[in-house]
């Protein structure tokens, strides 16, 4: 056992012998953007920490000289970094329909058809005495498109963040007040409510980091605006994640599509609709010269 403690006692002063201690100061990297690179390379039992700017680092002198020669490929001037992201939403409708309603019979006796097809559209009428027949098409379609780029210079390195909006009234819904008299008589009022302002607001976060002509590129974008088909509703859209590629080239951070189509057939009318809506999210890097 005592034997056991001796040659620990001896490696440990062994080990102190042989490792120096130095401070080195960063030039223009940051010590949160230097030590995770360091660290994995000290050799067995070294230290490296941060402080005001500078790296302390404790270990042997060899290690120490490879240290210095990894700190000289990394801290040297930050890139200027332009970062644009483009969120896309594209949507669209079409509805497409026939149908015949009228009347027409005999001294025996009557039909009558209904309207079958309803909306905008054009239509012919044929008459005859009391007889009446009406053909009815509709073709219609609508489509909506919104692009909302953001663009923002950071060094390489560090975070940026931007974003933007605006404050839009929505009115509240009508709420039902029950109000109760002496004898138990109620009446039921419809309280209008008032309008409140909710943020649309749209921007990005962005971490870049560069190695040659490939960026990686931590993101989170959100995209707010009022929904033009639900009163009060807002669209929403948001991602994050992290993607790669190389400088001065769109890369799609997500895109999603949906399509939606229905058919009804009545009697003597049909109508069919096909829905759409497609968002993508792309960002771009580019080193500013």
């Amino acid at each position: 056992m005592i034997a056991t403690v001796a040659g620990l006692l001896a490696v440990a002063t062994a080990w102190a012998q042989v490792t120096v201690l130095e401070v080195i100061p960063l030039r223009y990297r940051t010590v949160e953007q230097v030590l995770p690179v360091i660290q994995p390379m000290l050799a067995k039992g070294g230290t490296a920490s941060g402080l005001q700017g500078q790296l302390v680092i404790r270990t042997t002198p060899g290690n120490l000289e490879e240290i210095r020669r990894i700190l000289a490929s990394i801290d040297t001037v930050p890139r200027r970094l332009l970062i644009t992201v483009r969120q896309d939403a594209d949507a669209s409708y079409s509805e497409r329909g026939v149908g015949v309603s009228g009347r027409i019979g005999t001294d025996q006796g009557r039909v009558t058809v209904p309207g079958s097809v309803a909306g905008p559209g054009g239509s012919a009428v044929v008459r005859e005495g009391d007889d009446r027949l009406r053909a009815r098409v509709v073709d219609s379609s609508s489509a909506d498109s919104d692009r909302n780029t953001q663009t923002v210079q950071v060094m390489e390195g560090s975070p940026a963040f931007i974003r933007v909006g605006q404050s839009v009234p929505v009115q509240q819904q009508q709420q039902p007040l029950v109000r109760t008299f002496p004898g138990g008589r109620t009446v039921t009022e419809q309280v209008v409510g008032g309008v409140e302002y909710r943020d649309a607001t749209s921007g990005f976060y962005a971490l870049p980091r560069v190695a040659g002509d490939r960026v990686t590129l931590d993101i989170s974008a959100q995209r707010e605006a009022l929904s033009g088909q639900v009163q009060g509703g807002f669209n929403v859209q948001r991602a994050v994640t992290t993607v790669a590629g190389r400088l001065g080239e769109w890369i799609e951070v997500v895109g999603t599509a949906q399509t939606a189509s229905g058919q009804q057939s009545v009697l003597l009318g049909r109508t069919a609709a096909t829905a759409s809506d497609t968002r993508r999210v792309l960002v771009k890097v580019e080193e500013l010269r």
